[in-house]
């Protein structure tokens, strides 16, 4: 809410004054008071921006309101456009002053502005100030000067007369200020207070004298300024203070109460590399506010100290800051080579030059160290460049995991202010999570739904396997079963590399497989699985968790027993001879893997049934051999003309049917459907990586000569 964020309004009460600068007006003040001296004088407060100028000049302000013969003008020089506009509103605003404080016609005075202004609007600073002051002979300013001057001494009234943040204002506005004060209304009985940043402002005027540079700029300063007097510098412990208490009003308002484990790591980050750069008030607001705008929008959806840091980063490092937002690759890859080991020499020459660039910007050598400590902080890849560090596929997953910036995941959330497209809420899953234990299995699926559609199924079965070892067992079994049910929401993808599963689907079956094994008591895990090769849908899912369960080589690294693996088998051959009723299952089923394997396993867990199904099948329906052949013969990828073919029926598929089915079998089934003649009017066509398509004809044929080398006697 707008309340919530600080204006940076300058103060005026003594009370609210933090960094000791009271007493430093008072003193100016008291001087301007007890001054005897009638001559008018002008006085510069210098300071930078946001160093707490104009709160000075309003505590010179309360204090000289205490004496009841000076008359306080404060002059906002930024609300005139032009020239005659100006000075016509200052002697405008002095006669108004005048006419209230000491009860005399201000129409005395306003009577000569128009001609006043008007000589001054076609008049400029010259080589020197008495050139200037010449070209005002003509008119009547002794008159003016003499009937204000009088007014002051006869009222024995003092001006003070404050113009604050001149360094705000363009050069020729700036010339029009100086001009006024030296050589316009220079009134005796007058003090001038201007504010403003001396280098700055000397290096807008310089050009017009002298060397044309800074230093003829701060000559001609000091020809204006009889008083120059620097702002004293905030205390640094002060300052500090002042900030973390910003920090903390803040964190407070939206209830977030770091964990002892972030605090440390905020406050050793912050106050080792981020306070040392903080030099004005200012930049402790600017940041109070950065951190007001962005902790309400990503609160729970990032992680807190990252979002500290960065918006800190922001405020007190802004070119780095624009640099990360632009070039995300130095900071969320890695800077080893893609292939291979060894470093991306290339990249690390590149960051390291675009660093010392960036180091440019800053003010001293140490803080050089300070954003570099930063940047390991926040992007551990980043330490990759100066160091031998190399990082897991752990670490990646803690990253994203604990929401880190670093996380390619999470980047772009803390540049954006938002859940991009495609990514799902951090709170709305965490309270998906939170629900699990009192949710049915079905409204589990809706929930699911739910996030799959609002985000991605990538983003949300990533979400689910960052936090796959925290799961209850209770939980374990909802939101498996649930996942299995509802695989259809996790699309297969079609590159061969991937054993034409994709990636979202790939993980929602590895994500089922690890809740599982972690699992200690092997009789509830076995019945899940149980569970699971029945209801999973589609079948292929089923099939896709079984080959999980089955990862192993020891007892140790397996799920489960042969006993067992034997049961789960059982029941996800029975499923699909169940499903596909009167048609041969391996129609049903595109990839040769996956028949294999039920082929295999039926064999080996209830050969009898196996043995009488394929009886059956080729003796009622001998032309189904063609198909079978086909779903058995490996599918090959690339090859002369790109994309998928059919291979051949090797030597090793041949002996690795015939164990399991008998020859004579499917001999017979291909004379019933094919005749001698047709097998026969052609040789056998080897496939040659696609250089020739494959014909089930073909895959006869390839057939006959495996069985023929089998049989001839120089075989045996």
């Amino acid at each position: 809410m707008l309340e919530n964020y600080s204006s940076d309004l300058p103060i005026s009460d003594e009370k609210d004054d933090r960094f000791q600068r009271y007493n430093f007006a008072k003193r100016i003040a008291s001087t301007i008071i007890e001054r005897d001296n009638s001559d008018c004088i002008v006085i510069g407060i210098y300071g930078v921006w946001g160093e707490g100028k104009t709160s000075v000049i309003n505590f010179i302000a309360s204090e000289l309101k205490k004496n009841e013969h000076l008359i306080t003008i404060k002059f906002n020089p930024w609300r005139y456009q032009d020239e005659i506009s100006l000075l016509i509103q200052f002697f405008e605003t002095l006669a108004h002053a005048l006419d209230a404080k000491i009860k005399t016609k201000g129409e005395a005075i306003g009577s000569f502005v128009k001609k006043y202004g008007k000589v001054l609007s076609f008049t400029g600073f010259g080589e020197s100030i008495e050139s200037a002051g010449a070209a005002f002979a003509e008119v009547d300013i002794d008159e003016l000067k003499k009937r204000i001057e009088k007014i002051l001494v006869d009222n024995k009234s003092k001006i003070v007369i404050f113009i604050d943040d001149i360094d705000r204002l363009d050069k020729s506005e700036i010339h029009s200020v100086f001009r006024l004060v030296k050589l316009t209304a220079d009134f005796k009985n007058t003090t001038y207070i201007l504010s403003f940043d001396d280098k700055m402002v000397s290096s807008a005027i310089g050009e017009r004298f002298g060397e044309g540079n800074q230093n003829a700029g701060q000559n001609f300063l000091e020809k204006i300024i009889q008083v120059p007097l620097h702002i004293p510098k905030a205390q640094k412990n002060a300052l500090n203070q002042f900030c973390l208490e910003i920090v903390e009003n803040i964190l407070n308002t939206n209830q977030i109460k770091l964990t002892e484990e972030d605090a440390k790591r905020y406050t050793n980050e912050f106050t080792g590399n981020i306070l040392p750069r903080l030099e004005t008030p200012r930049l402790a607001v600017r940041y109070g506010n950065s951190l007001t705008f962005s902790l309400p929008l990503l609160l729970g959806e990032v992680n807190l100290v990252d979002l500290l840091l960065i918006e800190a980063i922001k405020t007190f490092y802004p070119e780095y800051y624009n640099f990360i937002k632009s070039n995300p690759e130095y900071f969320i890859e890695s800077y080893g080579q893609s292939f291979g080991s060894g470093k991306d020499n290339e990249k690390i020459t590149s960051i390291k030059e675009q660093f010392n660039n960036l180091a440019k910007t800053l003010t001293k050598n140490s803080q050089k160290r300070n954003i570099q400590n930063l940047l390991e902080e926040l992007f551990p890849l980043f330490n990759e460049v100066y160091y031998n560090h190399v990082f897991n596929d752990k670490d990646y997953v803690n990253w994203f995991k604990n929401k880190r910036i670093v996380s390619s995941k999470y980047f772009e959330r803390y540049f954006t202010y938002s859940v991009i497209k495609g990514d799902i809420s951090d709170i709305t899953f965490d309270s998906f999570i939170r629900s699990i234990k009192d949710l049915t299995v079905d409204e589990i699926i809706k929930n699911v739904e739910i996030l799959v559609k609002e985000g991605s199924p990538d983003s949300f079965i990533q979400k689910l396997r960052s936090i796959e070892m925290d799961f209850d067992w209770d939980s374990s079994k909802k939101i498996a079963q649930a996942i299995a049910k509802a695989s259809n929401l996790f699309p297969k993808g079609s590159n061969a590399f991937f054993y034409g599963i994709g990636i979202s689907y790939r993980e929602a079956a590895t994500f089922i497989y690890q809740v599982l094994k972690k699992h200690k008591n092997i009789d509830e895990r076995l019945e899940l699985a149980k569970n699971l090769m029945t209801t999973a849908q589609p079948f292929r899912f089923a099939y896709e968790l079984n080959s999980w369960f089955r990862i192993g080589e020891t007892p140790q690294q397996r799920t489960f027993s042969d006993t067992q693996y034997a049961e789960l088998a059982t029941l996800l051959i029975e499923r699909i001879i169940s499903e596909t009723g009167n048609n041969p299952f391996y129609e049903t089923i595109d990839e040769v893997n996956v028949i294999q394997y039920l082929i295999g396993a039926w064999y080996e867990v209830n050969k009898n049934a196996f043995e009488e199904y394929f009886k059956n099948l080729f003796t009622k329906s001998p032309n189904r051999i063609t198909g079978f052949l086909n779903s058995i013969t490996p599918t090959g990828f690339g090859g002369a003309k790109g994309g998928a073919f059919k291979s051949d029926f090797t030597k090793e598929i041949y002996h690795w049917i015939t164990t399991r089915i008998d020859k004579r079998l499917i001999n017979d089934a291909i004379h019933k459907t094919f005749s001698e003649e047709e097998v026969n009017s052609e040789n056998v066509l080897w496939i040659d990586m696609g250089q020739s398509e494959q014909s089930d004809l073909n895959l006869v044929r390839q057939f006959q000569h495996w069985l023929k080398m089998d049989t001839e006697p120089s075989n045996q």
